[in-house]
């Protein structure tokens, strides 16, 4: 994160940290402490803790006793539970999505877009984990149910490091592919007046994603 002459906001640190946990830039299992964390961002301890006890509550850290907190350690079945219930609340976002989208959502999806080309040339793993991200992020922004939008995240966050995790072991090609594919939907189904059908490509793609996914794990035949 980069440092300004202003303390960063509560909200900033908890962003920056989700997304380093996220990305696997702070790995599963590793220490964080709230001396650390707020020698690093140049605040107190007290906003440090509230960004802790929220990255908790959204089940990506664990504070255990006499240890302090650590990345969650991910759990194949209980992220399969999660996943089931991401795609029902994907499947209901529909009855409250905007569409048309306004015009500078298409364009960062356009923009995301043509980044995608960078990560195949780079075979950039983590820009890829990046870009979903903001994908994601811009979706979020179609969504005019707040309750709705928070559930869809906080679920997004709790699933994201899992592929990013194996994608190294999986054909990135293909990967960078089948994004470039659910943008070009996504871009297309902005611009018309069913919500649904947005919401309905959205689950399609994650049920595509999971069940490459599970190929991947079941190995060859």
């Amino acid at each position: 994160m980069t440092r300004t002459a202003a303390k960063p906001t509560t909200e900033e640190i908890f962003r920056e940290l989700r997304e380093r946990i996220c990305l696997l830039d702070i790995e599963p299992g590793a220490r964080l402490t709230e001396e650390g964390l707020a020698t690093e961002f140049g605040v107190s301890r007290t906003p440090i803790r509230q960004v802790l006890d929220r990255l908790e509550f959204e089940r990506l850290i664990e504070h255990q006793r006499g240890s302090g907190a650590r990345v969650a350690v991910l759990d194949s079945k209980e992220l399969r539970d999660v996943w089931a219930v991401r795609l029902k609340v994907a499947e209901l976002v529909g009855d409250f999505i905007t569409v048309p989208a306004p015009a500078h959502l298409v364009e960062q999806l356009r923009g995301i877009r043509r980044e995608l080309d960078a990560v195949r040339t780079g075979r950039d793993v983590r820009r890829l984990g990046l870009l979903y991200n903001r994908f994601h992020d811009t979706f979020l922004e179609l969504v005019s149910n707040r309750t709705l939008q928070w559930m869809h995240d906080v679920l997004y966050h709790q699933t994201a490091r899992e592929w990013l995790q194996f994608l190294p072991e999986m054909d990135l090609d293909a990967e960078v592919d089948m994004m470039c594919q659910e943008i070009d939907h996504t871009v297309e189904a902005m611009t018309g007046t069913d919500g649904d059908r947005l919401a309905g490509l959205r689950a399609e793609h994650m049920r595509h994603l999971l069940t490459r996914f599970n190929d991947h794990l079941r190995g060859p035949n």
